[in-house]
C-alpha cells in the first residue's frame, strides 16, 4: 500500500451544544433543542442547541470502515504492569448515571465523575478534572479543552469510545493549555489524544478505526508546547494496527517542536511507529525517545514503513537511548 498523505489535525472548535446550569455543567440532548436539567437541582438551565447525528452515519460506517486486527495483551506485558483494559478506564464497580448528548462544564475547578456519557464533553472552565466517566461518541471529538478555558484539564479513570456508529476523529483534543491524562483507555476512535503539551500517562490506547481520508495518529503533536511547558508520554501501551499513520507523532503543521520526552511506552503498528518532530519550522530540540519497547507483533519494522522517521539527533538536546525491540531486546536504532 502507498503511504497515505497525512492530512491536517485541524478541527474548528465549534458549534458544541450545550447548556449551563448552577454548577456549571449542563447536557442538550441529541436531536432535540430542547434542554435537561442536572438531575437533583433545581431550576430551569438556559437554552441550548443541540447537535444532530448524521442520518447516513449507520450507512458510512456499513460502507467505509476498514477493519483492523485486534490488539494483543500477553501475560508478559500484563505481568510487567504495562497499561491494559485490566488497569485503565472505569474503576470497577464504580456507578454510572447515563447522559445523552453534549456535557458542557463551564465552572472552574469543577469534577465531573461518574457519567455514561453519550456524546461528549466539552470543557470551557480551567483545572477541570473528568474521572471515572465513560463516554462513547463520534464525530470530531469525545472530550474537549478549548481555548478559553484556560487549561488545567485532567481526565483520570476515564474510558472513550467511538459509538461504532460513525467515526470518532479524537478521544481527547487540547485546544489549550495543561492536559493531564491518566490511566485512560480510548479505543475505537482515529486518534487517541491530540495536545502540544502536558502529561499522558499510565494509560491504553489501541484498536483505532481507519476511515477514508482519515489519518490515524495515536497521541499526537502539532507543535512545540507553550512557552514555559513540555508534553511527556510516560508509560503507556499505545497499539496502532493501521498501516497508517504512527502510534506517537511529533508534526510541525504550526511551529517547531521542543521539550518533548516519550518515556518507558509500549509502541508498535502504524506507518511509522513515531515521528520524532522534525520539520518545515526547522530543527527541533530537547526532543527525548528514552528507555522505549517498540513491538513488532504488526509488522517486522515495527510500522508498516519503519520504526520511526523525521527524527533528526543533530538537534539541540536531541536524544535517542534505550529504545528495545519486545522481541528480542535488541537496541531500536535512530531512525
Amino acid at each position: 500500500m502507498a503511504h497515505r498523505v497525512r492530512r491536517s489535525a485541524v478541527i474548528a472548535t465549534a458549534t458544541a451544544a450545550a447548556v449551563a446550569t448552577g454548577v456549571g455543567i449542563g447536557v442538550a440532548t441529541r436531536g432535540s433543542s430542547a434542554p435537561v436539567a442536572e438531575p437533583g437541582r433545581s431550576g430551569s438551565p438556559t437554552s441550548a442547541i443541540a447537535r444532530s447525528a448524521s442520518p447516513s452515519a449507520q450507512e458510512t460506517w456499513a460502507l467505509h470502515l476498514r477493519s483492523a486486527a485486534p490488539s494483543v495483551r500477553s501475560s508478559a506485558e500484563l505481568a510487567g504492569g504495562w497499561p491494559s483494559a485490566a488497569n485503565t478506564g472505569v474503576r470497577n464497580g464504580a456507578p454510572l448515571t447515563t447522559r445523552t448528548g453534549t456535557v458542557k462544564v463551564t465552572r472552574n475547578g469543577a469534577v465531573v465523575q461518574g457519567l455514561d456519557v453519550h456524546g461528549d464533553i466539552v470543557v470551557l472552565a480551567s483545572n477541570v478534572t473528568i474521572r471515572n466517566c465513560r463516554v462513547v461518541g463520534s464525530g470530531d471529538w469525545g472530550i474537549l479543552q478549548r481555548q478559553e478555558s484556560g487549561g488545567g484539564l485532567t481526565v483520570e479513570d476515564t474510558e472513550i469510545v467511538g459509538d461504532g456508529g460513525a467515526p470518532l476523529e479524537f478521544g481527547i483534543l487540547n485546544y489549550s493549555g495543561m492536559l493531564t491524562v491518566r490511566r485512560t483507555e480510548v479505543h475505537t476512535m482515529m486518534s487517541a489524544v491530540q495536545t502540544s503539551q502536558g502529561l499522558i500517562e499510565n494509560s491504553y490506547f489501541h484498536d483505532p478505526r481507519d476511515f477514508p481520508g482519515a489519518h490515524v495518529t495515536l497521541v499526537a503533536s502539532n507543535s512545540g508546547p507553550r512557552s514555559g511547558m513540555s508534553l511527556v508520554v510516560r508509560h503507556n501501551t499505545i497499539l496502532n494496527p493501521v498501516d497508517q499513520t504512527a502510534a506517537v507523532a511529533l508534526y510541525q503543521d504550526f511551529g517547531l517542536n521542543h521539550d518533548v520526552l516519550v518515556q518507558n511506552n509500549l509502541l508498535a503498528g502504524g506507518g511509522y511507529t513515531v515521528y520524532g518532530g522534525d520539520g518545515k519550522y526547522g530543527t527541533p530540540y530537547n526532543i527525548r525517545f528514552i528507555d522505549n519497547v517498540f513491538s513488532r507483533r504488526y509488522y517486522p519494522k515495527g510500522g508498516s514503513f519503519g520504526w520511526g522517521a523525521t527524527w533528526d539527533g543533530a538537534g539541540r538536546g536531541n536524544v535517542w537511548k534505550g529504545n528495545v525491540w519486545q522481541e528480542n531486546g535488541k537496541p531500536v536504532p535512530e531512525p
